[in-house]
């Protein structure tokens, strides 16, 4: 059994019948998942980031919400006492019931899940459209490219002096020294202003890896912990960026099924993705994680080759986006 000592107390609040093995989870950067398998079934505990139950609160509230307009998302378990959320040694825990069908790599995605992937986040969206549990909507972080030079040169700095260095960590390096470059000659993208009425609360990080699929289809949709208010539009992008990386076929086909359930502009996408590369640009969480804070689940996000802007990546997509 792995790790199911220290979390027997955490089961004991459920009352969860015996445990035959705990798991942790592929999946999850952030949170600590573990699939738990007991006498009669399997279930999916979440030991929470965050440290303000509000928060935990909030997002349970939108999934009880998704869960009422029909997106398919594995339900949260309730204690006898009736609590959703339950605190050990200043930790918070949910337990969820399992997800339906299996998880896909990134590579595994096909024209027929992209496409299944594109109708099931239109879905959500239109289901959270009038969800008010999502917490306000953050103004955009102010872009200081003094400050961002700064982060990226004491991030390279850590990269270099590190005693070990693996092929990942050149990967790194790379990175780093690119954007520097590119910094130090290119003015930043254009930010374009959102109109309060097209924000809405989002699930916050829909990629493939937040995903369950029996046969071509979405059968649930997971991992709700980052669900904020924002533009649809940007989370449509960041998924063609992150999901489909944007390859064309499996763009075109994500934006196809999206549309064939909510509209979106050609206009309102590449606004959406002028934001999103200047997000990219002064943001550097994977390296501040690894380099940082030691966290190297977030390795799994490294990838060779020098920083590209994203809006040249974008401008490539041409024919798809129409």
């Amino acid at each position: 059994m792995i790790e199911s000592d220290p979390l027997t107390e955490v089961f004991a609040a459920w009352q969860l019948e015996p445990v035959i093995s705990v798991e942790r989870a592929a999946s999850g950067t952030m949170n600590e998942t573990f699939v738990v398998t007991t006498a009669v079934r399997r279930v999916v505990l979440r030991r929470h980031r965050r440290t303000d139950r509000s928060l935990i609160e909030r997002e349970h509230a939108v999934i009880t919400h998704a869960i009422s307009r029909d997106v398919p998302t594995p339900s949260a378990l309730r204690t006898p006492a009736g609590d959703v959320v339950v605190s050990r040694g200043g930790t918070f825990y949910s337990l969820f019931s399992h997800a339906r069908g299996t998880q896909v790599d990134r590579d595994q995605l096909t024209v027929a899940k992209a496409g299944a992937m594109g109708r099931t986040l239109a879905r959500l969206h239109l289901a959270l459209a009038d969800c008010s549990a999502a917490p306000p909507a953050r103004p955009p972080t102010p872009v200081d490219r003094s400050r961002t030079e700064d982060q990226l040169s004491e991030l390279l700095s850590l990269v270099v002096e590190s005693p070990v260095r693996s092929e990942p960590d050149r990967w790194a390096e790379e990175h780093l020294r690119t954007k520097l470059d590119w910094l130090s000659g290119h003015p930043d993208p254009v930010r374009h202003l959102v109109p309060t009425e097209s924000m809405q609360a989002v699930h916050g990080d829909y990629q493939e890896s937040n995903l369950f699929f029996t046969g071509d289809e979405v059968s649930d949709v997971i991992d709700w912990d980052k669900t904020e208010t924002r533009w649809p539009a940007n989370e449509l992008v960041r998924t063609l960026d992150l999901s489909c990386r944007l390859h064309p076929d499996l763009s075109a086909a994500l934006l196809a099924g999206y549309r064939s359930v909510r509209d979106v502009s050609r206009r309102d996408l590449d606004r959406a993705a002028d934001n999103y590369s200047l997000d990219q640009l002064h943001g550097h969480w994977v390296f501040d994680e690894i380099y940082r804070h030691g966290n190297d689940r977030a390795r799994a996000f490294l990838e060779p080759g020098p920083y590209v802007p994203f809006t040249d990546r974008w401008a490539e997509l041409g024919p798809a986006l129409d």
